[in-house]
Order: C-alpha cells, then structure tokens, then sequence
C-alpha cells in the first residue's frame, strides 16, 4: 500500500454495520407505512452520499456529510434511532481539513441533533448518547486523521532522507574516483613517458620506470576500491610522501614543510584527499618549476598550504575543486585560492 492510499478498514465501508442501530426501535414500536416510505427514501440518499462522499474532500466533502446530516433530521418524527443519520455526518465533517472546517461541521451537526431534539419535544434518552456519540466520533475521526496525516508525513521524510543520503553517497563516490584516479593516471602517465624516453638509452631505467608504473597501477587499484567502500583518505604523512615522489617524477622540485604527523587523524585524511588534487592540479596545469607543501597545526586548526612557481592567472572551478570545498566544508573547513603570479596559492584548513 502506497503512502498516499488507506486500507479498506479506514474506508466507510467497515462502519456500515452501525446502521442497523437505525431499526432498533422497530423491534418495540411497530413501523408505520409512513415510517418505511421515508426510511427507504432516506436510505436511498444516505448510501450515495456517505459512501461517494467519504472519499471526497473540501466542498464535495462539506455537500455529502451536510445531505447525510439533513437526511437524519428528516427522519427525526419517525420511530427510528434517527441520530444514527447525524453521527454519520460527524464523522463526514471529521475528515475536513483544516481542522477549525471539521470542527465547525462537527458542532453544527451537534447543535442541530441537540435543536432538533428539543423542538420535537422527544425524551432526552431518545436523542442525547445519539447526540453525545456525534461529538465523539467526529473527535475520534479528527484524531484518526491528524494521526494518518502525521504518519504519512513522517514516512515521507524518511523516504527524503535515504533520497538525500543516496545522492549524498554517490557525490562522495564522484569525488574521491576524480581525485584517486587523476592522480594516479597522471603519475601512470608521467612514468610511462619516462620510460619510452629512457628505454633506447637505459634499458635498466625504463624498466625501473615500467615496474613503478605497475606498482602505481596496483596502488591505485586499491585506492579506487577503498573509495568505493568509504574508506577514501588516508594518513596524511603517507599522502605528503607520496605527492612530493609525484611532483618529482614530473620534474618538479617538491619541499615539504612542516610535521603532517601532528594533524589528527579525522583531519589529516580531509587534507590528504585536499592534498592528492592539488598536487594532480600542479602536475598538470602549473607547469610549475618548484612546488612547496607546508603542513601547520595550531589552535585547535589545521592547515596545508600548496604553493607552485607555475603560470598562475585565473583558476578556472572544476569537478576537483568543487570535490575540495565540498569535502572541506562537510568537515567544517575552508579553501582559498590566491593568485601568487607566479603560481598559485592554495590553503586549506579544517578543524583539528
């Protein structure tokens, strides 16, 4: 059964079987062929309306329980339990919403039950439990539906949170694939022109080249893997190692500063992912001679600072930066980009 849809034991169906209270006084007071021609009139309008009527809302809704409740006071000089009519209408106006319309419905079908009553001068045994019942079932038919309504809303908002954790996972997933496998295609690549360079001239050093493009192969094989189960970035020593070997490899001379061992571990794996796209940024685009890497730890916050010596000018916001702020803002941090000219500054800082 969908969110939007009831049972058929909510449905107007089930409550039918209240109806035969109508005939109650027959078994004591015999009918007269008035009494049956206008029950089976009345009967004739009461199922249309309540059963068609049940299932409409607003002013069809209003139109339907007000024809049942009119329907009821009609046959208040009859010798039936004619209050059977009018809590039907209670129930009707129940479902209204707003609640201020079904309780509006609710009293007016109270008070014309309670008039209706006393101007036929009928005992109050005759017409006040009908009257009395016609407050508490359309009170229990609001609460029946303020209680649907609230639970249909809760079960909404559970389906928009899994939806958004959904779509929140396969950023995450988007992000650290661009930021593992661009980093390790690039070395891939840097390692394989080496090699083609090297192979007529050290046949030893172009295969030293090929076994570190395998290794690199291998390692990134693992990364992707540990990406995909959410275990993407790792200790950020390793990480700071790894893109100044990287920056190396691409003839670019790398300085680490600073002790990467010091930052925590929650916030050196946010910086060591930071780190990996903008070493991959540096190799590509820079065309940088020197790259620096300083890594700080203070008050509480941590900070790495990438700084090449490369072209500089306007950074253009792509898939890996958008990963960065995105990463760092999840953990409470920031990213800059500066233009040095030359080169460019990036800091990164996140709280440690």
């Amino acid at each position: 059964m969908k969110h939007g849809e009831k049972g058929w034991w909510n449905g107007p169906l089930p409550w039918l079987a209240y109806l035969p209270f109508f005939f109650l006084p027959w078994l004591f007071v015999r009918p007269t062929t008035a009494d049956v021609i206008a029950t089976a009139v009345a009967l004739c309008i009461f199922m249309p309306a309540y059963l068609i009527g049940s299932r409409c809302t607003g002013t069809r809704l209003v139109a339907a329980a007000s024809a049942v409740l009119i329907t009821g006071l009609a046959l208040s000089w009859t010798h039936g339990a004619w209050t059977v009519f009018p809590i039907y209408a209670a129930a009707m106006f129940g479902q209204l919403r707003p609640a201020r319309s079904a309780m509006i419905g609710i009293g007016t079908s109270a008070l014309a039950t309670g008039a209706a009553g006393l101007l036929l001068g009928q005992p109050w045994l005759w017409w006040g439990p009908g009257l009395l019942l016609v407050l508490l079932t359309g009170g229990g038919t609001m609460s029946r539906e303020a209680f649907y309504d609230k639970t249909v809303a809760l079960l909404e908002s559970q389906e928009e949170v899994r939806r958004l954790a959904g779509t929140a996972e396969r950023e995450r997933i988007t992000r650290d694939l661009h930021d593992v496998v661009g980093r390790t295609l690039t070395l891939t690549a840097l390692k394989a022109d080496l090699a083609a360079r090297l192979v007529s001239r050290d046949s030893a050093a172009a295969e030293a080249e090929m076994r570190a493009v395998a290794e690199a192969a291998r390692s990134g094989l693992s990364e992707v893997r540990a990406a995909l189960a959410g275990q993407a970035g790792g200790s950020l020593s390793h990480e700071a190692s790894a893109s100044a070997a990287a920056l190396r490899a691409a003839g670019i001379e790398a300085q680490l500063k600073g002790d990467p061992a010091s930052i925590p571990a929650d916030a050196g794996a946010v910086l060591a992912m930071t780190l990996r796209e903008a070493v991959t940024n540096v190799i590509r685009h820079a065309d940088a001679k020197a790259c620096s890497i300083e890594v700080t730890h203070a008050d509480g916050e941590a900070q790495l600072m990438v700084v090449d010596d490369g072209r500089g000018g306007r950074v253009r916001e792509g898939q890996g930066l958008t990963g960065m702020r995105q990463r760092l803002s999840a953990a409470g941090g920031t990213l800059q980009l500066i233009d040095g000219r030359p080169g460019i500054r990036l800091s990164a800082t996140v709280p440690a």
